[in-house]
């Protein structure tokens, strides 16, 4: 292995264990559940694959399961081929959802970069996994800034706070779809979907029907999140999962803990702004963890 980044990473193809490699010491006597681990995520990740094609925005390559205790991340190789890595002793807070843990970060982004290497061993180009590539150049760039006014839909009474909070996060050019959930239900919708800018990432899809389907989506990732707990409880890291996030080809989709029944849906349809935008929302859920 070639990053201490790397604690245990392992290689699956058509769904089967491969190999693996790790640092966990010759006793270590929890490999056959991180395997098992690593499986079910496949599983659960190509059933969610078939789900995100409705939206028009590419396959699923990057899964990252992120609890109070680690993390777990799937990142796809090629089709029905994909690389799973678990940080085993997180230094993660239990009640922040924070992208910005330096070893989940770590640990993020030496996968990504492995995965990109296995393609670049076969002549297949960067698919960008996490935003990496692109993150410091876009951290580089300055806010577009419009006076566009964000689409708002509330759906059921959010304090203020909340509110004026998430349609100050919502910008077209990263967070462009906002979703808040209060008791499992959809409270408040804050998005820019239908921004000029955007217009380019909208040829085989209309504005309305992917914003249909973020809102259908967005109600069932608390039901995801239960299955990602049943996948992660018995093997490391364990915990309770406090964020995920999807990456598809284009973009990705985050989920946020806040609360019991509540939590943040996020969307960027951009890939080279997935790990600003995933900041954003981190930014905005510990902003809004105590409302």
């Amino acid at each position: 292995m070639e990053s201490d980044a790397l604690p245990y990473v392992a290689y699956f193809s058509q769904g089967i264990f491969t190999f693996s490699a790790d640092r966990l010491g010759e006793h270590y006597r929890g490999r056959s559940a991180l395997h098992r681990l690593g499986r079910q995520l496949g599983h659960a990740a190509d059933d969610l694959d078939g789900v995100l094609q409705e939206p028009r925005t590419g396959p699923l390559i990057r899964v990252v399961l992120h609890t109070d205790k680690g993390a777990v991340m799937r990142n796809v190789v090629v089709p029905k081929e994909h690389v799973v890595a678990v940080t085993l002793d997180s230094t993660s807070r239990p009640d922040l959802p924070l992208t910005d843990v330096e070893e989940v970060t770590n640990t993020d982004q030496a996968l990504s970069a492995l995965g990109t290497r296995l393609r670049s061993r076969i002549s297949l180009r960067s698919l960008n996994p996490g935003g990496w590539e692109s993150a410091e150049v876009v951290r580089r760039l300055n806010a577009v800034g419009s006076d566009w006014e964000p689409r708002v839909a509330e759906f059921r009474d959010v304090p203020d706070e909340v509110r004026a909070a998430c349609r100050a996060a919502v910008r077209s050019e990263d967070l462009q779809y906002l979703a808040y959930y209060t008791g499992g239900e959809l409270a408040l919708e804050v998005d820019h979907l239908g921004h000029h800018a955007l217009e380019p990432f909208f040829t085989q899809i209309a504005v309305d029907t992917r914003r249909s389907f973020y809102r259908v989506f967005g109600s069932q990732l608390e039901a995801v999140a239960r299955r990602f707990n049943r996948i992660i409880a018995g093997a490391p890291p364990g915990g309770l999962v406090r964020r995920f996030v999807l990456d598809v080809e284009q973009g990705a989709v985050y989920y946020y803990r806040l609360d019991v029944g509540a939590y943040l849906v996020g969307v960027t349809i951009d890939q080279s702004r997935v790990r600003h935008t995933d900041e954003r929302l981190a930014r905005l859920a510990i902003r809004l963890a105590d409302v």
